[in-house]
């Protein structure tokens, strides 16, 4: 398959960590985390836009696997060593392609950076996704992205 050009950039904690099942109080890796995350890395170019990652990936991967399960570690690093870094100042909005050719897929973007969505005319590049309070959110996020594959094509 032929990997599409669109970038896509991922928050951590809301996205890729939500509410751990088996113990509510605690945050654990999202449901559907691993799949989404080789579907993603197997067809785009995919980025870190997280406040763990400004210009290094080390500690926004350190994150995630501190929050995983011992079983589901090495396959974590194993997908996470392909997401890029990306790097800001202080909005993560810095970090995105002037082009707006990208997805970001977040659960709460700052006021500031909803902003620059706005101004740039780029709020449907924004998807929200909250794994804390919709578990399946990356299931959506996963047929969202097929569906702007296949309208690319």
């Amino acid at each position: 398959m032929l990997r599409a050009t669109l970038k896509v950039f991922l928050d951590i904690d809301g996205v890729l960590l939500g509410a751990d099942r088996d113990m509510s109080h605690r945050v654990g890796l999202a449901d559907h985390a691993l799949s989404f995350l080789e579907f993603a890395v197997s067809r785009f170019e995919v980025f870190w836009l997280a406040a763990q990652c400004r210009g290094d990936a080390g500690p926004a991967v350190a994150h995630l696997v501190r929050h995983a399960k011992l079983s589901d570690r090495e396959r974590l690093m194993s997908l996470a060593a392909r997401v890029r870094a990306t790097n800001f100042d202080d909005d993560r909005t810095e970090a995105l392609p002037e082009d707006g050719d990208f997805v970001w897929f977040d659960d709460q973007p700052s006021e500031g950076e909803m902003a620059v969505l706005k101004r740039c005319g780029w709020l449907d590049r924004w998807q929200w996704i909250d794994t804390r309070e919709e578990p399946e959110d990356l299931l959506r996020a996963r047929k969202w992205l097929e569906a702007k594959v296949a309208r690319k094509v």
